[in-house]
């Protein structure tokens, strides 16, 4: 009798646990929280075994900057993603589950947030926000998880680390590019110099336009550096000028000639450097009198705060990026206006780069009845002109997004999109 009563509270206690794992569970949004503390018998990641979860295909996760210097970054991107979700929609539940994670910028807290979201939330992919130097870190963390994760960050090469990682950004070697081609074919530039940073952000820049110069068939005259925190540009504009501003300056001095026009042996100047760094140096070249060339730049030249001071200086400049809130297109213009109504600001490129990843990931899920990562990530790499807010998206083959860049210029004071 005693047998028989055990063996009936064991029948009913698996009963109550097979039920327990059936049941559906809510959908939620979970609140961004810090990333939990490593435990401290923790073994290394070479021996942690790796045993694939059940993944949850409603269940998207966030690794982001929620705390640190990126920390307003990081709310932005977080609230692109809630919105293409439709979370704030009261009329319809969403049937997305986002979980967010505190990366606070730094290598070793981004992998932890992965391998929380692969093994403890059972996410189906990953969406993560990521300066350079955290990138690889967290497409290691991804292959080691075999987690799909579409990393929005400009370091070169990321996707090369493993098959489940994917890069959403525009890539400083197609904005450079872009900008180029467009010198070249639409203001007959084919003669460039360069004024950029010394630092690695520079370099790198530099080194990618050298290349595509070369590539286009044009020529590199000069290429000079400056300190980083530079805000006096004088020496740097005269070595651009082959020492005519010494001279221009020595005579006006002596007041022995009427001044006398710098002549320039170049058509277009690059500056890769922030919005301020180019106000500075654009009003630096206007008051030394080098005038009549072309100015590019990159995305960091995109900013609301751009031509609100000397931007007289800066006509007819041009850059590339992947968003401009104020373009032609229909799929933009409809984002602009709803994440406005829900936030009362304009986006900014991380927002669309944001929305638009997350649109991606819920668009395949849904229309191709996605169950598993293996399946979202073969889905993923066989994308096509996806049409979002940021233009045309496909994954080429090393799973780098493709897009056609929108090229930007100052016109009468203003912004436009030319491309």
């Amino acid at each position: 009798m005693k047998h028989y009563k055990i063996f009936a509270k064991v029948a009913i206690l698996l009963l109550l646990i097979f039920i327990a794992s059936c049941a559906k569970p809510a959908v939620v949004v979970k609140e961004p929280d810090a990333v939990p503390s490593e435990e401290a018998a923790r073994p290394p990641e070479a021996e942690r075994p790796f045993f694939p979860p059940k993944v949850d295909r409603y269940a998207i996760g966030c690794v982001l900057p929620l705390s640190g210097p990126y920390a307003e970054l990081g709310g932005k991107a977080l609230d692109a993603i809630l919105l293409s979700a439709e979370i704030f929609d009261e009329r319809n539940k969403s049937l997305w589950k986002v979980i967010a994670r505190d990366s606070r910028g730094l290598p070793d807290d981004t992998k932890a947030a992965i391998e929380h979201l692969a093994n403890t939330d059972n996410v189906i992919a990953i969406i993560a926000v990521s300066g350079t130097a955290e990138a690889l870190d967290a497409a290691r963390e991804a292959e080691r998880l075999q987690v799909p994760l579409i990393l929005i960050t400009s370091r070169e090469g990321i996707t090369l680390a493993s098959e489940y990682v994917f890069q959403h950004f525009l890539t400083p070697t197609q904005q450079v590019r872009a900008v180029v081609n467009y010198a070249l074919k639409n203001m007959n530039s084919a003669i460039f110099s360069a004024l950029y940073p010394d630092d690695d952000y520079g370099e790198e820049m530099m080194k990618i336009f050298r290349e595509e110069v070369a590539r286009v068939g044009g020529r590199l005259e000069k290429a000079i550096p400056y300190a980083k925190n530079k805000t006096d540009f004088t020496n740097e504009i005269n070595r651009l000028t082959g020492n005519q501003v010494a001279m221009a300056r020595a005579k006006a001095a002596k007041k022995t000639q009427p001044k006398k026009k710098i002549f320039i042996d170049f058509e277009a100047l690059f500056i890769p450097d922030s919005y301020r760094r180019v106000q500075m140096i654009s009003a630096q070249l206007a008051f030394y009198d080098v005038r009549e060339i072309n100015l590019l730049g990159t995305s960091l030249w995109n900013s609301p705060y751009l031509l609100t001071r000397g931007a007289e200086y800066l006509e007819g400049a041009v850059f590339a990026d992947s968003f401009f809130p104020h373009t032609f297109y229909r799929e933009t213009n409809d984002f602009t206006d709803i994440y406005y109504t829900a936030f009362s600001r304009d986006p900014e490129n991380i927002e669309a780069l944001a929305y638009d990843t997350a649109a991606i990931i819920f668009n395949i899920i849904e229309k191709q009845d996605i169950r598993t990562r293996q399946q979202l990530v073969a889905s993923l790499a066989g994308m096509e002109n996806y049409p979002g807010v940021t233009g045309t998206t496909s994954f080429g083959y090393e799973r780098v997004s493709q897009k056609t860049p929108f090229i930007l210029r100052v016109q009468n004071g203003k912004l436009e999109q030319v491309r």
